[in-house]
């Protein structure tokens, strides 16, 4: 995901635009409380008060992501 779908154009685009993104290598960082990994990747998607609304876990094609993605997005 990190190499194959994280750079392309409308992903990165759409994070940028959207989102803040912290990405958090299991092997060098500690989690923050309450998060844990189910497989790698996991993504979580947490409101501006740290709730939690939605993780995604394991990887997924360019489509598919920007689908869980857009759920979050008002405009």
């Amino acid at each position: 995901m990190e190499q194959a779908v994280l750079p392309q154009k409308d992903v990165a685009d759409l994070l940028a635009k959207h989102f803040v993104t912290v990405i958090l290598d299991i092997d060098d960082h500690m989690l923050p409380e309450g998060f844990g990994y189910f497989a790698v990747p996991t993504f979580y998607v947490i409101d501006s008060k740290g709730k939690k609304l939605d993780r995604a876990v394991g990887g997924a094609d360019a489509e598919t992501f920007l689908g869980f993605l857009r759920k979050f997005i008002k405009e």
